[in-house]
């Protein structure tokens, strides 16, 4: 009788776990291209973070986006895929140079690249988004300060 028990425990414990596994756990997504520019000019090769924004009571929102621009500076945004696009909803845009191992050697940028600050916030909606990032040229001021996080960041 006890080992009956024990086996009606672990096979009702093994569905439920299963049960709970059957979801992907993913977030609706939906395509988004642009441009990274500076001064008008595309940025080659830089890195680009789509990083969505709680919205409401929930603090789950979802995976943030990432690509890297073609020579253009053209993006296709990827989440859970590549190039599938960026999580529906409000999103701080953040920069990077290119990695480096990808940096070519004649490379530069005027403008400020620096995944740590926000350089806009859009919005993705269900359907196409093309969105044209404009960076910042930076300051001497921006260029002598300290790279810090936003102190307020995750407090809503």
């Amino acid at each position: 009788m006890l080992r009956f028990n024990f086996l009606f425990c672990g096979l009702g414990l093994l569905g439920l776990f299963l049960a709970c596994g059957c979801s992907k756990g993913e977030f609706p997504t939906a395509p988004v291209t642009g441009q990274i520019l500076c001064e008008g000019e595309p940025v080659p090769y830089a890195m680009i973070y789509f990083e969505p924004l709680k919205s409401g009571e929930s603090a789950i929102v979802g995976k943030p986006g990432f690509a890297t621009a073609d020579e253009n500076g053209r993006f296709k945004l990827g989440t859970y895929a590549l190039d599938e696009g960026a999580v529906i909803g409000k999103h701080r845009v953040r920069v990077d140079p290119p990695a480096p191992g990808k940096l070519p050697p004649d490379w530069s940028c005027p403008c400020e690249m620096n995944s740590n600050f926000d350089v806009t916030q859009v919005e993705v909606v269900d359907g196409e988004n093309e969105f044209t990032i404009d960076l910042k040229k930076k300051t001497r001021r921006s260029q002598s300060l300290p790279i810090e996080e936003d102190e307020g960041e995750g407090d809503d």
